[in-house]
This record gives C-alpha cells, sequence and structure tokens, in this order.
C-alpha cells in the first residue's frame, strides 16, 4: 500500500490520511464522504475534525506537498546539468520516480486536472504546470539557441516532450503494474531529442513496458 506523502505526527491523523487517499483514488473526491474516509480510519468524525477542516482539507493536505516538492525539484534541476539532453532527462527521470513511489497521489492529481471544473476541490494546480511548462520551455529554448536542438519553436517542442512524459504517467495511473524506470525515461528523451530517423549505431532501443491481454 502507498505510504501517504506527508509528514505527521499523529496515528490517526496518519490513518485518515491513508484513508482518503485510497478512497479518493478509487472513487475520486465527490464520490468520497467524511463518514466513507473516518471508517476506513477506524476514528470518529470529532477526530477527523481535530486534524482536518473539512474533506477539502483532508485533499489538500495530500497532494499540496507533492505539488511543492516537484515545483521546487524541477526548478532547480537547470542548475546541476549544462546540457539540454541532460536537462530534459533529469526531468523525465524525476516525473517516473515521483510516479513510481505516489501512483495513488498521481491518480489524485490526474483526477483535479481532468475533472469538469465545476467538481473538485478548490485547488490552484495551475501554479505545477505553470512552472514545469515554463522550465522546460527554457531549457530547450537554450538548447534551440546553442544549436543542439532543432524542428520546431521552443514551446512546440516543449508540448511534444510533455505531451510524451504524461501520456506515460497517466498510463501508469491505470496500470500500476507497469514500471517506468529510469532507463525508459532516458530512452524516451533520447527519442524526443535525436529522432527515430534510421541511424546505424542508435542511441536508444526502446521496450514498451505497456502489455495488454
Amino acid at each position: 500500500m502507498e505510504q501517504t506523502h506527508v509528514e505527521t505526527t499523529n496515528e490517526a491523523e496518519a490513518r485518515l490520511l491513508e484513508s482518503a487517499l485510497n478512497l479518493f483514488a478509487e472513487k475520486g473526491y465527490e464520490g468520497t464522504s467524511i463518514r466513507e474516509i473516518i471508517e476506513g480510519a477506524g476514528v470518529t468524525r470529532p477526530v477527523l475534525y481535530y486534524y482536518f477542516h473539512n474533506k477539502e482539507d483532508v485533499f489538500r493536505r495530500l497532494v499540496q506537498p507533492l505539488f511543492t516538492e516537484l515545483i521546487q525539484t524541477i526548478s532547480e534541476i537547470p542548475n546541476h546539468y549544462a546540457e539540454t539532453v541532460g536537462r530534459l532527462k533529469a526531468i523525465m527521470r524525476l516525473a517516473f520516480a515521483t510516479a513510481e513511489r505516489n501512483p495513488l497521489s498521481i491518480r489524485l492529481i490526474l483526477q483535479m486536472y481532468f475533472s469538469p471544473p465545476q467538481s473538485g476541490p478548490e485547488f490552484d494546480k495551475d501554479e505545477f504546470r505553470r512552472v514545469r511548462f515554463l522550465t522546460v520551455e527554457k531549457i530547450i529554448q537554450e538548447g534551440l539557441s546553442r544549436g543542439e536542438l532543432a524542428g520546431g519553436d521552443a514551446r512546440s517542442l516543449t508540448l511534444v516532450y510533455i505531451g510524451i512524459l504524461d501520456t506515460h504517467i497517466m498510463a501508469k495511473s491505470q496500470m500500476p503494474g507497469i514500471h517506468l524506470t529510469p532507463e525508459l525515461a532516458e530512452g524516451l528523451v533520447d527519442l524526443f531529442f535525436y529522432g527515430t530517423c534510421y541511424k546505424d549505431n542508435p542511441p536508444t532501443s526502446l521496450v514498451s513496458p505497456f502489455f495488454y491481454a
């Protein structure tokens, strides 16, 4: 079972977060009730309201730390790698590793992005999306300026890169048995960076993690 991503100071609080995480991931935010959360945690309603204001507060406690950590780490990646391909691989590896460690939390985040605007909790999810997009766009723009990349403007190439990344994250949320490995992350970036035209010695040879009955 996935461990909750936030620090807690009390066993009851941890059980409430774990119960909510599993219920939100399985039934969605709207489909989960306070009653189900407290029953899953084995506590009473007053205990939940001692730690949280409401169901929205529980949800925020589950996803906010993950958003904060990702924003900080992604923003720092350009400082640790000089070449464009190294930076892009670092972001892909980070995203895949996060999905592997926190599959249920990632499912919650995807629910937020794809649920109707009127449903779900009030949460500023655009900050993470904006920081991630602008960080990748800046990396790619610098790569274009240095002659490391070609084939489109920075924005269009950023959309392609993020599309590759998010497709695999979404697949992982629906098929937990697949593994988003560091090797897969690096191979996908090589594919993005070097293309699929024939080469005598291609830099990567991808093997799909997906399986169908």
